[in-house]
């Protein structure tokens, strides 16, 4: 099986998997999800994960041995800062990030649809009502989402 057939097998949008090609169909993201190069030179390259995305020294991938959406540093790949059972939770992180990064909330939704995240509404909503209690309801807003 091709690296595209393995993303496509995982439930990753034709618009992402273009996305990664390097047709930036989503701008807002650019920095933020970038084709998967990097994590060849790391030792991680040997573990059998299938490689979805990268940003810098951090990449999101998928744990073939557990089963699991990870998301790690390139530079401690033993531990991982992210794990979920679902691609729709390595995407809240994914948004979350970009709304951290205070990306506008049109463009947030419309890489969401592009991208096949659909909690985008939620995560809008939550995140401005969190108030103090926005760390907490972070962590553990990943988790919320599964596919359908």
């Amino acid at each position: 099986m091709s690296h595209r057939e393995a993303l496509r097998a995982l439930g990753l949008s034709a618009a992402m998997l273009r996305h990664l090609d390097g047709d930036s169909v989503a701008p807002p993201l650019d920095y933020l999800c970038q084709a998967p190069y990097t994590w060849r030179s790391s030792p991680i390259a040997g573990r059998g994960i299938v490689a979805l995305w990268e940003c810098s020294m951090v990449l999101d991938y998928f744990n073939s041995a557990k089963g699991r959406f990870e998301r790690c540093s390139l530079e401690n790949i033993d531990e991982p800062w992210c794990s979920y059972a679902s691609l729709q939770g390595l995407l809240a992180e994914l948004f979350l990030n970009a709304y951290e990064d205070e990306v506008d909330d049109a463009a947030l939704c419309a890489c969401a649809s592009l991208f096949g995240f659909h909690a985008m509404q939620r995560l809008l909503a939550e995140a401005a009502n969190a108030g103090m209690g926005y760390k907490q309801w972070r962590a553990g807003f990943g988790a919320s989402c599964v596919d359908h």
